[in-house]
């Protein structure tokens, strides 16, 4: 999930309650990020009591600079290894999963990390969706710049933010999912997120059965990558993809250069 926070308050209150919900399933919580760290040390009776929490091993609280210690320089790979063996830590500590909660308002807000984190944000659905056992909430100040709220929001399947989200590219088990409407305005971001997706042998699925519309310019995008997939010795199956999608895609000789198959609902 990812949310939009408008001040600190907001976000001590929606980031306690997501924790809380990680308590009642017998998780492990980490809690990443500056703002989160002062908002705990503000509360300490939060969650029934942050120490005896920190004491037990239940909860782990790190700044954003101590997580950068722990987890090595920002990349979607390191970023993969460390989540995915504290993962596993909480699971052989008896724990049903791990349960994150991150304000990466930082990174959102360098330009020089940025497209790393989008693909980070991909990176990390997938490996919520198919992986050990991860769920988290990535927290984000609403007075970052536009486009780069756009950007990660584009990546996560569950969005809160007083900004229209145009479309939501995520991970339902092995399958994408693209959502909501792309248009020429949105194209490029759509190229960058599938750009993002991770590459693997055999067949890439992407169910378009939320895709309200998508203009020719949303179309050519989704050939190209069809075809980049197809080049690298791929296949792509399109699911539920709407009537006039596909014969768009007919009318605009995309039937060859690109190579799909067009699978109905399962």
């Amino acid at each position: 999930m990812c949310w939009v926070y408008r001040d600190d308050a907001e976000l001590h209150s929606a980031g306690m309650a997501f924790l809380a919900g990680g308590l009642a399933r017998g998780e492990r919580l980490l809690c990443v990020g500056d703002r989160l760290a002062a908002g705990l040390r503000a509360d300490p009776a939060a969650l029934g009591g942050i120490a005896g929490l920190v004491a037990a091993g239940t909860l782990r609280v790190l700044t954003f600079a101590e997580a950068y210690e722990v987890a090595g320089e920002f990349s979607a790979e390191n970023q993969w290894a460390f989540y995915d063996a504290a993962t596993r830590r909480a699971l052989a500590d008896g724990y049903t999963g791990l349960r994150v909660l991150a304000d990466v308002s930082p990174l959102a807000g360098d330009p020089v990390l940025h497209d790393e984190l989008v693909r980070w944000e991909h990176v990390a659905d997938q490996f919520m969706a198919t992986g050990p056992g991860m769920s988290a909430m990535c927290a984000y100040r609403s007075d970052l710049p536009e486009s780069a709220l756009a950007d990660v929001t584009a990546v996560h399947p569950l969005v809160r933010s007083t900004a229209a989200t145009a479309f939501r590219l995520f991970f339902d088990g092995k399958r994408l999912v693209l959502a909501g409407d792309v248009d020429t305005l949105g194209a490029e971001r759509l190229t960058r997120a599938l750009g993002c997706s991770p590459a693997h042998p055999g067949t890439h699925s992407l169910d378009l059965a939320e895709l309200q519309f998508a203009d020719v310019a949303a179309i050519r995008v989704l050939a190209a990558w069809a075809r980049s997939v197809t080049d690298d010795g791929g296949e792509v199956q399109l699911w539920n993809a709407p009537a006039l999608l596909r014969r768009t895609w007919r009318l605009l000789g995309l039937d060859e250069w690109a190579r799909v198959s067009f699978a109905a609902a399962a």
